[in-house]
């Protein structure tokens, strides 16, 4: 017996030499009819992209149930637990679980590749894929993805165990920049 290793197929061989091949999953689903959802557990679901076959394990690290699951731009994830918030980048395979409790009226903006602004309630926070903690906050009104810079910078140099660069610059008021 051996378990494939995202946990969704698991084969069984028998003494007189046949094996057996089960999908193991609680459902399956399509959204837009571009993506297949398998749930294999409560925690775990595979998204697959039907027409090229790319698939990301969204793997709750805390074991909560998901609830809700969206994709936006046919390449950003962003999926909900009771407790946790979950953001993908299906091009990278990189994941975030950050712990939240939003309104359920969060707005999410793509623009930058590397990063997710989430603004829920009059405050922005800023997510890198693959970092499981918001790498800032800030209090402003202005959600305009023109209005608010971030970058993120890595050198050679950071890569081997210094610490890289990320700012973020966006407006108080009209009059107002703060970095």
């Amino acid at each position: 017996m051996a378990w494939k290793h995202d946990g969704s197929r698991i084969g069984i061989g028998s003494l007189c030499g046949s094996v057996d091949v089960f999908d193991v999953c609680l459902k399956k689903s399509r959204y837009k009819g571009k993506f297949e959802f398998t749930y294999v557990s409560l925690s775990q679901v595979i998204v697959k992209k039907i027409d090229t076959g790319q698939r990301l394990v969204l793997k709750s690290a805390q074991g909560h149930e998901i609830s809700k699951i969206n994709i936006y731009q046919d390449r950003y994830l962003v999926a909900t637990t009771h407790s946790t918030l979950l953001l993908g980048d299906l091009e990278s395979c990189k994941l975030s679980e950050l712990p939240w409790r939003g309104s359920g009226n969060e707005k999410f903006d793509f623009s930058n590749p590397n990063i997710c602004m989430v603004f829920n309630a009059g405050e922005l926070s800023i997510v890198e894929y693959g970092v499981n903690e918001v790498i800032g906050t800030c209090r402003t009104e202005n959600m305009g993805p023109n209005m608010i810079s971030a970058r993120l910078n890595y050198s050679e140099q950071e890569l081997r165990g210094g610490q890289p660069t990320k700012i973020i610059a966006y407006l108080l008021d009209s009059l107002t920049i703060c970095i």
